[in-house]
């Protein structure tokens, strides 16, 4: 079935319908990149209603949009009562504009929807797991085209702007979130952003990029030694390696998402880094750089083959340095298969 099928066979009944409107939705259900559009589904029929034409949604009728009662006839026509509506994201004059020009259907603005859209997206297809190792491998070889690259002297805000332009030069349709490097003190601070600092001797750099392929994002962050760094430094280093290293062991399908997490910062706590540990162990990862499920010490989720997750730890040290490493990977019964091929061993530059 495809996912438009599955949205429609959770609906309660033949009277039931989604009304899709957000792009990132849109794109998951109706497989192409559209805004400015909206989709009705229902057990028994899909309609795509689009401001140009010329569009074409597999398993879908398009229908050239110019005036709402387009949308209302369809909704007579199928007798359909009751629209749920993804109601984070579509705005208070939005809802209204719609809920008073298709008013033969009553407008429900609860979670359902939203949460339903969700559920489907954490597990991926081949194909949308394709599209993420792609993602992934426009990360990697930007990463280390960039290490040949990189010296002494050169600002955060130019080492930024050379990731960028890398990840499109290997393959990436945009990079997936702005750019981060980070040295020194500034690595400390998760708050901050690439500036005019120049890298030096003894620092930390800290990098954190994405590509996106096909709508899919890949997420990687990797810390790099300036020269020569501390003892204090390098320990810290390590405890981050080891614990990404023993939570990534963890992951696979059937177990609890509170597991990875609490694993990895026993390994933090071991090597006395965990006070400065930040954030869960992982996330979803596809369409949106941040997704369901969510791998931390509250999580409840049951994890599933064919997940994608951004898989990590991050600690900092403020005022001081960061350390970041993170790796895309897929769920299988077995484990995860990681699609990061960038070693996690310290580097120097």
């Amino acid at each position: 079935m495809t996912a438009a099928e599955l949205l429609g066979s959770v609906l309660p009944d033949e009277r039931s319908a989604a009304f899709v409107t957000s792009a990132v939705s849109l794109r998951y259900l109706c497989g192409i990149e559209i805004s400015g559009a909206a989709a009705i589904i229902s057990r028994e029929t899909r309609f795509l209603f689009v401001g140009t034409s010329g569009v074409s949604a597999e398993g879908f009728t398009v229908v050239r949009l110019r005036k709402l009662s387009q949308i209302l006839d369809v909704l007579v026509k199928y007798g359909i009562k009751r629209l749920y509506v993804e109601s984070d994201k579509m705005t208070v004059s939005e809802f209204e504009m719609f809920r008073n020009s298709l008013h033969y259907a009553d407008f429900i603005a609860n979670s359902e929807l939203s949460e339903a859209i969700l559920k489907l997206r954490t597990v991926k297809s081949e194909g949308e797991i394709a599209l993420v190792k792609k993602a992934q491998a426009a990360c990697d070889k930007a990463y280390h085209r960039l290490l040949t690259t990189v010296r002494k002297g050169m600002t955060e805000r130019q080492i930024a702007a050379q990731m960028t332009y890398l990840l499109l030069e290997f393959g990436a349709d945009e990079a997936a979130f702005p750019v981060k490097a980070l040295s020194g003190e500034n690595s400390g601070d998760a708050g901050a952003f690439s500036g005019e600092r120049q890298i030096r001797e003894g620092d930390f750099l800290l990098l954190e990029f994405g590509a996106k392929v096909g709508g899919y994002c890949a997420e990687m962050a990797r810390t790099v030694a300036v020269g020569r760094v501390s003892s204090k430094q390098e320990d810290a280093y390590n405890a981050v390696s080891c614990a990404i290293f023993d939570g990534l062991k963890t992951l696979r399908a059937d177990i609890n998402s509170n597991v990875p997490d609490s694993v990895a910062k026993a390994t933090l706590n071991a090597w006395n880094a965990d006070k400065y540990a930040r954030g869960n162990f992982a996330h979803g990862i596809g369409l949106e750089i941040s997704e369901p499920p969510f791998l931390g010490e509250n999580g409840s989720t049951m994890l599933k083959a064919g997940m994608t997750l951004a898989a990590g730890c991050d600690v900092r040290a403020p005022g001081k340095y960061g350390i970041k490493i993170i790796d895309t990977c897929a769920l299988t019964h077995d484990g995860c298969v990681n699609f990061t091929a960038a070693t996690r061993e310290m580097i120097h530059i």
